[in-house]
């Protein structure tokens, strides 16, 4: 009996010898995939100015770019009287789509009380708040890699979508 169980054993044993083939997992060129997502970047962007242009075009606000790529219907400069990164700030907003349907409004929002740079707001909104004076109120055109992103808010904005943001700035607490 234990001849039979170390026979087969030693068949198992050689068995088990036999070469193996290594399977590599398919990759695919990195490069290419950012080539691709450039392009689409570049492609997206275009159409965003497109439509900015669109509705500059009609609207009756004269806006300013600004040097972080977004559009503000004031004079686009800050002075000693805007916020800067660590005031207090209260402020109120609306978003609204390039067709002007609403998509949030003033009551939805609220007015937000934040300390500049501390709170998590979009990038463009952040901008756009150092540009604006206690008191005023400014029409901001986001692209949508300054509003959004690529992800949307998960609620009303889908991916990649421009947006306006009307502002009004109530109260400003330098610190």
């Amino acid at each position: 009996m234990k001849k039979v169980i170390l026979f087969t054993f030693t068949i198992f044993a050689l068995m088990s010898c036999d070469q193996k083939v290594i399977q590599y997992p398919v990759s695919y060129s990195n490069d290419d995939f950012m080539k691709r997502s450039q392009e689409r970047g570049k492609l997206l962007h275009q159409e965003e100015l497109q439509w900015f242009d669109e509705y500059m075009k009609t609207s009756d606000l004269k806006f300013v770019k600004t040097n972080s790529g977004f559009w503000i219907s004031n004079n686009g400069q800050r002075t000693p009287l805007t916020a800067n990164n660590g005031d207090y700030i209260e402020f109120e907003y609306q978003v609204t789509d390039l067709d002007n349907h609403i998509l949030y409004s003033y009551n939805e929002n609220k007015i937000q009380k934040i300390i500049l740079g501390k709170a998590d707001i979009a990038r463009g909104l952040h901008a756009g708040l150092q540009l604006i004076q206690e008191g005023e109120n400014a029409k901001l055109l986001l692209p949508s890699f300054l509003a959004y992103g690529g992800y949307g808010d998960t609620q009303k904005i889908a991916p990649d979508t421009p947006i306006i943001m009307d502002v009004k700035v109530l109260k400003i607490k330098k610190h």
